[in-house]
């Protein structure tokens, strides 16, 4: 059976001012512990892509993070509404109380309050149903840290981390995650050739970054980058090539892009021009 993306989208009320952690994804996580046994089981799986991707909380679309010139303490205010996302991909035809159980609406103890769950949407895609078309241009907002990174090479084991969106770097990224989360008839061959192709066929025209060092807790702090780019899509003669860059932006608009995505960075929103 074809292996799915679930993924499901948590609105809530919180039914007290609290106090949260400075990465609000945090909180997000908790509260799926607490609502989904299937985010349970897959957090635990021990592997370097995790076929599970989570949001921080947002405010309207703002992420709630901490960042390190700030001082300010992040908190929940209960007449205010809240959400998240989370992604899954999952191998067969889970019943729908494994996915998520909606059998009550409050969860007990979080971070001292309940949380009052007001919508929960799914939506599920199948690996074979992921693609953009034939746009003409793209946007990618980049709404919570991106860590990207550059492979090791020769001394320089651990590589580095990069402040731009390198075409090549995104599309790595998203085809390693591809390659060990899919079926197996789903695999894509050649990837650095796709990765290489990736700068060529898209072409930054606009864009709007900042980069972020972020607190994740007292002791840890994360430099990324956030914002926004448009890349104009060039005309190509290899039609396999784009079709499988644009499933693949399709597909981090799930999953996400770059490092620690199963625990609130990397989460991307892709827009087109056809």
């Amino acid at each position: 059976m074809e292996k799915s993306i679930v993924r499901l989208l948590i609105v809530f009320r919180v039914t007290k001012p609290i106090i949260i952690p400075p990465f609000s994804a945090k909180v997000s996580k908790l509260i799926l512990h607490r609502v989904s046994n299937q985010y349970v089981k897959m957090s635990q799986i021990n592997q370097l892509f995790k076929p599970i991707s989570v949001s921080p909380v947002y405010l309207d679309s703002r992420p709630l993070l901490k960042f390190s010139n700030e001082s300010s303490i992040l908190h929940l205010q209960p007449e205010r509404q809240y959400s998240f996302t989370c992604s899954m991909i999952v191998g067969e035809d889970l019943p729908i109380h494994e996915v998520i159980s909606l059998e009550r609406s409050e969860v007990e103890e979080v971070f001292g309050a309940k949380a009052v769950l007001e919508q929960v949407k799914i939506d599920i895609k199948k690996f074979s149903s992921l693609g953009l078309g034939r746009p003409k241009g793209l946007r990618m907002d980049f709404t919570s840290p991106v860590l990207l990174q550059l492979p090791s090479f020769r001394r320089f084991k651990r590589g580095r981390y990069v402040l731009f969106p390198l075409p090549s770097l995104i599309i790595s990224s998203l085809v390693d995650h591809w390659n060990a989360n899919c079926d197996s008839n789903m695999l894509i061959k050649r990837p650095a050739f796709l990765s290489m192709y990736a700068n060529y066929l898209m072409m930054e025209s606009a864009y709007s970054l900042r980069p972020v060092t972020i607190v994740y807790d007292e002791k840890k702090k994360v430099r990324g980058f956030m914002g926004w780019v448009f890349y104009d899509l060039r005309k190509c003669r290899n039609n396999l090539s784009f079709k499988r860059i644009m499933a693949l932006l399709d597909y981090a608009q799930y999953v996400g892009v770059g490092k620690s995505r199963a625990t609130g960075f990397g989460q991307v929103r892709v827009s087109c021009i056809y």
